[in-house]
């Protein structure tokens, strides 16, 4: 298993507000979509209920951490687990496994993690909530590759870094 967290951050390394996301970007959703499709997503309870109808994403195997969460239908791409450990558990031998949010659930497992592929936003938001970890205050993280600056359909300029998580 690959644990990869996965991210679109500005230039704080937020994520969102009132949990949604803060910065409207087509060409990262789409990328999104791309990278994770077919794989496993690991979650909090929050982030499922920031997707269109509280709904697992689909075409994906979502494993959703919560404590609380109450499954009120069967739902084939969702399974519920108890903690951190319970998640890797499930996800073991899944292939890629991809860290969907929010911003405890990316703090828990970016110890765990390989790699980490972030859509970072030219913008600064003021009306942040929640935050990704910052990789590029920690000597554990080093940039493995980085785009170019591209201009969003939004008008947003935004590039795409991959990091790598350095083993000791």
């Amino acid at each position: 298993m690959s644990l990869i967290l996965i991210a679109a951050v500005d230039r704080r390394f937020a994520i969102g507000n009132r949990n949604k996301l803060l910065y409207n970007l087509p060409e990262d959703m789409k990328r999104f979509r791309m990278l994770t499709s077919g794989h496993t997503g690991i979650l909090g309870r929050e982030t499922l209920d920031s997707f269109p109808g509280g709904k697992p994403l689909p075409n994906r195997k979502n494993v959703v951490i919560s404590r609380n969460y109450v499954n009120q239908e069967q739902l084939p791409d969702l399974v519920v687990v108890r903690s951190v450990e319970d998640a890797l558990e499930e996800a073991k031998g899944d292939g890629d496994v991809f860290v969907l949010g929010g911003q405890s659930i990316y703090s828990a497992l970016a110890p765990f993690c390989d790699r980490a592929l972030l859509t970072r936003i030219d913008a600064e938001s003021d009306d942040a909530d929640a935050f990704f970890p910052n990789l590029d205050e920690t000597d554990d993280w080093e940039i493995e590759w980085e785009s170019e600056s591209f201009v969003s359909a939004s008008g947003l300029r935004f590039r795409y870094v991959d990091y790598l998580h350095k083993r000791k």
